[in-house]
């Protein structure tokens, strides 16, 4: 009898349970109208060419300029805030954003190109964010920063916190090189740390 009983429980739980978190947690992909975000980083790099410079021997400045759009992942229920934005991820699980990337090192090497930004919430307010685009890239001809004239590959990853509903705290590695799909010599990576501030 108490076999049945468990036995009816345990169907009855595992039907009723399994409803219940198909409806709560009902997801959705949307494309939103975000404001300007601008993200401005300093850092400190190595070049992996001549091994000349090292993290800490120089430093360069970059940039991130976020398109007016992005697509959003949440639960289908958080996206009736939509218009109220809380800082710069507006709580959402997880983002894809369209970047335009811009960087300048101390010795005049500078690359500009675009890309795309994956934002993944793992807790609270805090986010871990990948980057990857593709950048041309100027540089003297004598300098030591790894970089190369020519077309490369921008790879960033980072951990990120919104402090404000205007600003963002930032911290991560940069990878800029020819990752052996451009003809470009370029083998250059940074430290970064930086604020991002949404208009």
């Amino acid at each position: 009898m108490i076999k049945t009983v468990l036995t009816i429980l345990t169907f009855f739980i595992y039907v009723f349970s399994g409803d219940i978190v198909a409806r709560s947690n009902k997801g959705k992909i949307q494309m939103e109208i975000n404001r300007l975000n601008i993200a401005l980083y300093g850092s400190t790099y190595r070049d992996r060419i001549t091994f000349e410079n090292n993290f800490g021997d120089n430093f360069g400045f970059s940039s991130i300029i976020y398109f007016p759009f992005r697509w959003s992942v949440d639960y289908a229920n958080n996206f009736n805030d939509s218009t109220a934005n809380k800082g710069e991820f507006n709580n959402r699980l997880f983002l894809i954003r369209p970047v335009a990337l811009f960087n300048l090192s101390d010795q005049g090497s500078a690359t500009t190109g675009a890309g795309f930004q994956l934002s993944f919430l793992i807790t609270k307010q805090w986010y871990i964010e990948f980057l990857i685009g593709t950048v041309w890239a100027e540089s003297k001809k004598n300098s030591t920063d790894g970089i190369n004239e020519g077309f490369n590959l921008y790879q960033g990853f980072y951990l990120t916190k919104p402090i404000h509903q205007h600003f963002s705290l930032s911290a991560g590695f940069n990878h800029i090189s020819s990752a052996h799909i451009f003809n470009s010599k370029t083998n250059h990576d940074q430290i970064v740390l930086g604020i991002k501030y949404i208009f």
